[in-house]
């Protein structure tokens, strides 16, 4: 310690290092500690799309910031200059032409310049153009089509995760309500035969349970990983906007005027063959070249110059473009009956529909309700708690009441999948709600 005081300095300054160094630690555990944070998974991730404020939020999120209807707007965004490229005028050809050479001991030389300018006949660029804009209106419909896919998706999954949700809820409970009985059995002195058994059984449904759970887990993280690619947002940021168990359906006409996104598409599909039938009539015309030419003579010492017009027509003397229309035109037909087959199946498809919701929903209102059989359990755990009845009986009410919820859950979400399945063909599925 007196060899530190005489040489004060040298003190100074190696408490002075020691400061510095630990400053440097503290700092980059700082620096670590940040990228650690920023490595973290982000949700929300869609700035333009703001933190719901109801369930229909969440679906028109979706809708437009879904991966797939992404890539269709895309699409419909690099077919907005196609007109501009197809009503275009074809740019004039300048050719030109010398030679030069002697005749009788002179120099003679001779050039010649023509300027041709492409006269489109058969209204080419008004078929181009009307091509475009067909090609611009079948993306159009087939985001469309594709919109409608995507809302019926997030419906579906967001009722799926409430249900989910709630089944996890009474697996939990079930899992509490398991340890509690085998907790009490081990805890007593001795075990008769039928408590032996009873203690087995539990066991038995302890692990299976278990197993249920982590298939409920496995499924609310694919729901999950929808919505955050859908829309960005975690399960946290939606879980209070998820929509309810229905208490009321509603009533579906027996028959509706179909018009489904799908034939929506097929119908923009069938323009666009019969642009393509007028681009191939169009093309059996030939394209007039039409312009002025110039030429200059050199014989000698004399000079003769020359102006006058050229024309380049082809002669259609081997083929109008037959083929070309031949093919357009069985395009179109073919379009046009995929239209008339499609209007033809999705007809029956939606009448299969109605019967499904119909008897989905005619069990649903027959049934009881979950609060019901929850109710209905609680009595049979009481009496179980009581000594009235057998662990057998309590056991078989719990797997009771989860495969009811199961199946309940399963012909609920049956029901709203015809639902919106009919809203589809109906053309009604962008004008109705949750």
């Amino acid at each position: 310690m007196g060899g530190l005081k005489g040489n004060s300095k040298w003190y100074w300054f190696f408490i002075l290092q020691v400061l510095l160094v630990s400053n440097q630690v503290r700092a980059a555990k700082g620096i670590n500690h940040g990228h650690e944070e920023k490595k973290g998974h982000i949700h929300g991730v869609h700035k333009e799309c703001p933190l719901p404020k109801g369930q229909n939020d969440i679906v028109e999120c979706a809708l437009d910031f879904h991966p797939a209807v992404k890539r269709g707007l895309l699409r419909v965004e690099s077919l907005d200059h196609l007109e501009e490229q197809a009503s275009q005028i074809p740019n004039p050809t300048l050719s030109s032409r010398y030679v030069v050479g002697k005749e009788s001991g002179q120099d003679t030389s001779e050039l010649e310049a023509n300027l041709s300018f492409t006269l489109e006949l058969g209204a080419k660029r008004g078929s181009r153009t009307e091509y475009a804009r067909a090609r611009k209106s079948e993306a159009e419909a087939t985001n469309l089509a594709t919109k409608a896919e995507v809302k019926i998706a997030t419906i579906l999954n967001m009722h799926r995760l409430r249900q989910v949700l709630s089944e996890k809820k009474l697996l939990v409970e079930a899992l509490s309500a398991f340890n509690k009985v085998i907790g009490q059995l081990k805890k007593l002195p001795r075990l008769s035969a039928e408590q032996i058994a009873s203690l087995t059984l539990f066991e038995m449904a302890l692990e299976e349970t278990k197993i249920n759970k982590s298939e409920l887990f496995a499924k609310e993280r694919k729901l999950e990983h929808y919505f955050h690619i859908a829309t960005g947002h975690s399960v946290d940021e939606i879980i209070d906007f998820l929509p309810k168990s229905p208490d009321r359906w509603p009533t579906i006409l027996k028959e509706g005027k179909l018009n489904s996104p799908k034939v929506t598409k097929l119908r923009s599909l069938a323009d666009l063959a019969q642009s393509g039938v007028e681009i191939e009539k169009a093309k059996a015309w030939p394209n007039l070249r039409i312009g002025p030419s110039f030429a200059i003579e050199k014989d000698g010492r004399s000079e003769n110059k020359m102006i006058g017009l050229n024309i380049q027509l082809p002669l259609p003397l081997f083929q109008v473009n037959g083929g070309g229309k031949a093919y357009a035109r069985s395009e179109l037909l073919r379009a046009q009956k995929s239209v008339i087959l499609t209007l033809e199946e999705e007809g029956h498809e939606r009448y299969e529909q109605q019967r499904v919701y119909e008897s989905a929903v005619d069990i649903l209102k027959e049934t009881m309700k979950q609060s019901v059989v929850e109710s209905k359990h609680k009595r049979v755990e009481k009496l179980y708690l009581r000594g009235v009845v057998s662990s057998s009986v309590l056991l078989e009410s719990l797997k009771q009441k989860l495969s009811y919820l199961k199946s309940r859950n399963l012909r609920e979400l049956t029901a709203i999948e015809a639902l919106w399945s009919i809203r589809k063909y109906d053309g009604q599925i962008f004008k109705e709600t949750l």
